[in-house]
This record gives C-alpha cells, structure tokens and sequence, in this order.
C-alpha cells in the first residue's frame, strides 16, 4: 500500500503522458534498452566502411576473445569499493553481448550469460557505495535485455530477481545528488527498472519516475557552456551515464523530460573537443588523472544530435595514431550503436582556434596546430576540485611546458587514513600535495592556501588575430590582497603571456608565481629562465615594466609519505613583493625558442 501511494505521487508529479509512457514498457519486446531496430545492421555497415569503425570494433573482438578464456568476476572489494568489478562486469557483459548480436555466434552469449549469473550471486553489490550498485545494475540490465531472447528462463529469473534485489529495491528512496553520483546512480536504476518492467510493474514504475525525479539535480551541471565542473574525466564518466538515461528513456518510448535538452549539454561535445591539446594530452585539472591517451566514442552521439560532425575530428585523428583502449573502456560496445547512427561521409576540421566558456568553473582555451594555452577558474569546494583557481597548462611546438601533476588514486591515500573527502578550509584534503595549491601553476599568497570558499570568475576574453585570452579575477580565493587578476594571451606564433595584477591588503604579501614543469630548467638570470625538452626549448622571461623579482627552481617533492611521487617534475618559481595598500604588476612571457630569440 505504501509502494503504491508513493508510485501514485510520483506519476502525479510527472503528469498522465509520462505515465501512459511507464505503462507501454511492460508490454514491450526485448531488446528495449538503446538499442534500435536496424543498429546492428548499420553497425556491420561501418565496420565495413569506416575506419574508426573497423578498428573499435576490431578491439572489441580481440578483447571479447579474451574475456571468454577468463574466469567469471568474484566479488573482491578494493577498500571501501567494489566499483572495478562493477565496471569490469559491465565491460564483459556488454562486449559479449554486442559480439553475439553482431556475429550470431551463441558462445558469446553464452559467456555473457555465466558473468551476470556470477554477479547475480554476489551477496550484494555494495550499497554502502552506491556507484558500485548502479554501474552493476546497469551492467545486469543491459545483458539481461539485448540477451533476452537466448537466456533460459532460469537465467532470466535469476538475473532479474539480482536487479531488483541487489539494484532496485537497495536504491528506492534515494535522494538526489548534484554531482557525477546523480547521473550514474539513477541511470543505472532506471535502465535495471526499464529491462525487468513486465517481471515487477510497479517497481519499475516508481524506480522510473524516481530517476528521472532526481535527475533534475544535474541540470545545472552544463550550464550556460557546457563546461563539466568536474573536470575532463568526469565529463566523460557522468555524461556517459546521462546519455545512457537519454537513450534507454527513449528507446523504451519515455519522454526523457527534457534531458536530452539540457542548458549546456549538446555545447559540451565543443567543450570535451577542445580539452585536448595538439599533442593529445589533455588539460586534466581537477580529479582528471595524468591527462594522457584520451579516448572519446561518446562524441558520435553528440555529433548525431547537433548535426556539427566537425566536433569528431580530432577525436578520429588521434585514433588513427594509437590503439583503442578495449581493456578499459567499458562502454565501447555501446558506442558503436551510436557511431554506427553517424552520416560519416563528411567530418570537417574545426577552424576556430579559441573557445570559452562561463559558469562555476570558467576556461579559456586558445588552441592551434602545435601549441595550446588553456586556463580555469572556480572554487575549491566544487566537487572533485583542487586548490587551483587561476592555474593554466601550455604547449608550444608538440610540447608541453606547464604541466597539471592531476590526482592521485583515491585509494591509495584513503588505505593510508587520508580524510581525502573532507571539507573546509582545514580539511586534509589541502595536505595532499597534487590536490593543494603548491604545485599548481598559480600564485599563492604569504605562504597560505586557497581560500576554501572563494571562487575565481573570468571578467573578459578576447579574440583577435594577435590577441587570443581571458581575464580572470583570483581575489577571493587569496589571503591578504585586495585585488588580484590574471591575464592570459597567446598570440598568433605561440608566444603565451600571463600578466598578474596584485593589490596588497593592510599587510605585505610576498607572492609565489608558478609553473610545474617536466622540462629542464635553466636560471639564466633573476628575470629569465631557459626550459629544454624533447629537443625543443622554451624562454621564460618576466618582462621589461613588472615588478622586482627572483626565478628559483625546486624539484615537486611531496612532503608525505602518502603521497604519490613526481618523478622529473619541477616547478619554475617566480617571488615578488608587494607591499601593504600598493599595487604590482608582473607580467610572464613563455617564448618558444628558436635563432631570432637566441642571445
């Protein structure tokens, strides 16, 4: 009685046409999840055509190849997480059942069938760690649907009852989040809810409105840009989830209530292309890893929606260079629906060499043949954020000169008693060395660390021929200043410039320019510094006009023993003075090296 009261104001507040949509499910074939009728035609199609095509699904045999010779998943947790065994059980599951549906060869299906059997007689699948839960469920749901023909009935009842009661009854009553857990937890309840509907109607029903309830809390996450908060891997992770959302509300015949249509969401494929820089790196702030071998299929989906192919270009280029990630990327299978859905005949470069974008985590990116300038805003007590407000990474001629360290594993440090997740000024969050402001290529302030609750905003952007950049005000994520704000350019022969503008307090305030680097580093004088990698050089030069200043160099040492080394990193210091109530301005120039600049 309680179940269905709660469904009825659930469906109350979603309107009678959303209802009428959950109640066509039950009465449904299979498969109803994302896949379409025709997809794997047009998928053999591409194989056969396209050459991004033929090489991911190429990697999803030869990986799928394996999979069968493999054991089935056990339930090992890492920590406090069974996340890598959800994520590997849907990584098998659905490449097994995508090369069934392509080939028509039972024994994939098969084997798909033994790891959802598997999984479905773990004792649970972690709800104290609900992302472990619904990656699972999602694994489970997926199999279970595009499967469902060539399961026995024990299977299907076995499978089934595991999402209901290992998926979908430990997620009733969840409340929403506005982080990356809201897309990938009611994602994949919905879909589990979607794939058993006929088993458990009402169930299903009050798990469906739920998700799509809860998913109003990540509407903002796009806004007004399409600028992920979370950072480059984040993006891909969440969005993953929430085109999932999409594509099962809408193949199950749902209205998506509009989060198909989000502020934000379709610009974010320009935001997601523009993060990678020429030499394929990309610029990895926030909890983004090391930045390196991006891989982005999901982009297809994107370029189908907004009918632009142009934002698939450097992802086709980069994948003509290196392998697929086919032992990592869980959701390749799933891609290649949406690859396949793709006009492929035309896939033109994108001409525009600056983007940017506003919203709680502001960037400029200025981005050519071989070189990139990209900088940010935002606040440490954004999700997943670091003490790096006003930071920025850059190349010029394939190389990269200033360097984000990115995160380190979780895992590592929480095993180590790290309160990795805490919050607050004083939180031991700011202790680990990648995550406070040390290393980051910003300035720090009399020794202190950002101001927790302070938030950088970007005041302009320019783009002209000679001048491409933003301005960025960092005065309130700094101590003692009354006014700070930093201004990147880069110019048409990759000359990149950082001109900081400073306005002491009541108090003298000894400020810290850096830049992390993997170069060598060579002090030539107290205004100049010479940076040699790979062949390739770099002059840093505090220009004619800035302020007294003295260039140091220091090795990126950690100062715990819990934290990850940084072997061949160093960080270029600049230290200047501005006295109390008075002004300073220094300005940065980063020249690539060549015979004209050659004293």
């Amino acid at each position: 009685m309680k179940r269905a009261l709660s469904t009825l104001i659930a469906l109350c507040l979603l309107g009678t046409v959303q209802a009428l949509d959950l109640q066509r499910v039950t009465n449904m074939a299979h498969p109803r999840l994302i896949l379409r009728e025709g997809d794997m035609a047009a998928v053999r199609r591409a194989v056969l055509q396209d050459a991004y095509a033929a090489k991911a699904h190429r990697q999803i045999e030869l990986a799928t190849e394996q999979i069968i010779k493999e054991p089935t998943s056990e339930r090992i947790k890492q920590g406090k997480r069974l996340l890598s065994v959800s994520r590997e059980v849907l990584r098998r599951v659905s490449y097994c059942a995508y090369m069934y549906l392509y080939s028509g060869n039972i024994s994939y299906a098969r084997r798909a069938e033994q790891e959802m059997l598997a999984a479905a007689r773990f004792s649970d699948w972690n709800p104290s760690h609900f992302l472990d839960v619904g990656e699972m469920t999602a694994a489970l749901a997926l199999g279970y649907d595009w499967l469902y023909d060539v399961l026995s009935e024990d299977s299907r009842r076995a499978i089934a009852s595991a999402i209901v009661e290992k998926g979908l009854n430990p997620g009733l009553g969840r409340r929403a989040q506005s982080n990356n857990w809201g897309q990938v937890c009611n994602a994949g309840l919905a879909m589990g809810a979607i794939a058993i509907a006929e088993r458990n109607p009402m169930l299903a029903e009050e798990i469906i409105a739920q998700s799509i309830r809860n998913f109003d809390a990540t509407r903002r996450f796009y806004a007004p840009d399409g600028i992920y908060p979370e950072g480059y891997g984040y993006w891909e992770y969440g969005t993953w989830y929430h085109i999932l959302m999409v594509e099962s509300l809408r193949s199950a015949g749902i209205d998506t209530a509009g989060l198909d249509r989000i502020p934000g969401l379709l610009r974010s494929a320009q935001y997601m292309d523009y993060m990678v820089a020429p030499s394929g790196r990309t610029y990895n702030f926030s909890d983004s890893g090391g930045g390196r071998n991006p891989q982005m299929p999901l982009l297809h989906w994107f370029a189908n929606e907004m009918g632009d192919n142009s934002v698939l270009w450097h992802e086709r280029q980069r994948m003509t260079k290196r392998r697929v990630r086919a032992s990592r990327d869980r959701m390749l299978a799933v891609a290649m629906l949406f690859v396949a859905r793709c006009d492929l005949t035309n896939i033109p470069r994108p001409t525009a060499t600056f983007w940017s974008g506003d919203g709680p985590v502001p960037l400029i990116i200025c981005r050519d043949k071989d070189s990139y300038l990209a900088a940010k805003g935002g606040s440490p007590r954004d999700s997943h954020a670091h003490m790096d407000g006003g930071s920025f990474v850059y190349e010029a001629r394939g190389v990269r000169w200033a360097v984000d360290l990115g995160s380190q594993n979780y895992y590592s440090l929480e095993k180590r008693g790290v309160k990795l997740w805490s919050r607050g000024q004083d939180a031991q969050r700011w202790d680990v060395f990648r995550l406070g402001p040390v290393p980051h290529n910003t300035l720090t302030v009399n020794g202190k660390k950002h101001i927790y609750n302070g938030r950088v905003k970007l005041l302009a952007t320019f783009n002209e021929a000679e001048r491409r950049g933003g301005q960025f005000d960092l005065t309130s994520i700094l101590f003692d200043v009354e006014r700070a704000v930093r201004t990147f350019e880069m110019d048409s022969h990759a000359k990149a410039c950082i001109t900081d503008e400073v306005t002491a307090s009541n108090q003298t305030c000894n400020i810290r320019w850096t830049m992390s680097t993997n170069a060598k580093v060579t002090i030539l004088n107290r205004r100049e510094a010479l940076l040699e990698q790979s062949g390739k050089a770099l002059r840093l030069v505090v220009a004619k006009g800035s302020c007294p200043t003295k260039i140091s160099v220091t090795e990126n040492t950690p100062p715990h023993d819990y934290d990850w080394e940084n072997k061949n990193s160093r960080r270029v210091c600049i230290d200047f003075k501005v006295p109390r109530t008075q002004s300073r301005t220094l300005r940065v120039e980063l020249q690539p090296y060549t015979a004209a600049t050659r004293r």
